[in-house]
């Protein structure tokens, strides 16, 4: 599918206020600009986003291809010559979220006369952003700032390159920014990453992951000891498996290991308590299954509406996933059991739930919804 991409299309008009012969030495930036929204989602997406019946999505996406990735931002200038007739060396861009005074986003010595693309917005955010000419190191000149508004309808899907079914829980009730899901950061036969460069840059520098919690069966995970992000990542391997069966109840032997995933969900659910762990990226092989059930906890636990729920589980179809995503899988692996316990609302059957059968104590469980939640 032909990728739709907004262009932010910025003339930058450089009027000399002091020349000089062989250096130039002030500058004065016009920004021709008008504020826009912006909808990172592709026409695609937005066909389910925006569909009556959140249960449309096998139809839509199917599952078999990889079509989760968000658009970009595409950010155009042209900087005209200095007095001395020179062209910019590079170019520096600062982009800026909200009120923020620190960049949300920077990208150094830019060389390329297009432009660039820019991936990973937040929902319902407005950003500025602040374009700096550089004629020699010591000659600088910043253009005023522009601005943009994204989209208020999830989800946040993120692009990280080659880590697959990639999105933030936040956006619905949830804050943004603090709790991703996703697939595997390495290969599983090997233990070799499939991370490069830049998406160890995105995943420090833009999504500023701290910890990474592993939810793969040992030898599914590659065996490895530290997160293929970096050794500054804290990495948690929380084996996981239910067999098809019930993800929440699983406890049994598979290929020699024993497995008991109550006691995992409960030192998952502890490593939320606490706030130091945050930003945290948690997932299984393809983030469908076993992410799906701790997702659901989550959103659940925060009084997400049952909705928006099993819309962030059946967005997974947009990922080449090998199957479809159906709200039985839900229901059938996690989701009645939950239903059935005690409460008046999903939200307090699930804290019920953590906390009765699971072990989690109250306190943590409160401490995660004053993390986690969007007031």
């Amino acid at each position: 599918m032909k990728k739709i991409i907004s262009t932010i299309s910025l003339l930058i008009f450089l009027t000399s206020l002091l020349a000089c012969q062989s250096n130039p030495t002030s500058f004065n930036f016009k920004i021709n600009y008008d504020e826009f929204s912006f909808d990172f989602h592709t026409e695609l997406q937005n066909k389910y986003i925006n569909a009556e019946d959140y249960k449309t999505t096998a139809g839509i996406a199917a599952g078999s291809s990889s079509k989760e990735l968000p658009q970009p931002v595409f950010i155009k200038w042209e900087g005209s010559k200095s007095n001395n007739n020179k062209d910019p060396k590079y170019y520096i861009i600062d982009i800026y979220e909200e009120n923020e005074e620190t960049p949300w986003y920077t990208q150094s010595e830019i060389t390329n006369p297009d432009g660039i693309e820019v991936y990973n917005f937040k929902l319902n955010t407005k950003y500025y952003y602040q374009v700096t000419a550089y004629y020699s190191d010591s000659v600088q000149f910043k253009s005023e700032k522009g601005a943009f508004k994204t989209t208020n309808k999830g989800p946040r899907n993120l692009l990280v390159n080659n880590v697959m079914n990639m999105r933030d829980l936040g956006g619905h009730g949830i804050k943004q920014g603090l709790i991703y899901r996703s697939g595997r950061f390495n290969e599983a036969e090997t233990g070799d990453s499939i991370l490069d460069s830049n998406s160890i840059n995105t995943l420090t520098n833009v999504l500023k992951v701290k910890t990474e919690i592993d939810l793969r069966r040992p030898g599914e995970n590659g065996n490895i000891k530290a997160s293929p992000i970096g050794d500054k990542v804290n990495y948690m391997h929380l084996p996981m498996y239910y067999g098809g069966e019930n993800v929440l109840t699983y406890v049994g032997e598979h290929s020699a290991y024993l497995y008991d995933n109550p006691a995992q969900i409960k030192i998952f659910f502890e490593a939320l308590a606490d706030k130091n762990n945050y930003p945290l990226d948690f997932h299984c092989a393809i983030g469908k299954d076993r992410t799906g059930c701790m997702a659901y906890l989550i959103e659940a636990l925060c009084g997400m509406n049952e909705e928006d729920i099993y819309r962030d589980y059946l967005f997974s179809n947009f990922s080449k996933i090998s199957g479809i995503c159906e709200t039985k899988d839900i229901d059938d692996r996690y989701g009645k059991t939950i239903k059935g316990y005690e409460g008046e609302t999903l939200q307090e059957k699930t804290y019920n739930y953590l906390n009765n059968v699971i072990g989690v104590s109250k306190e943590k469980l409160d401490t995660i919804k004053s993390i986690l939640i969007d007031k």
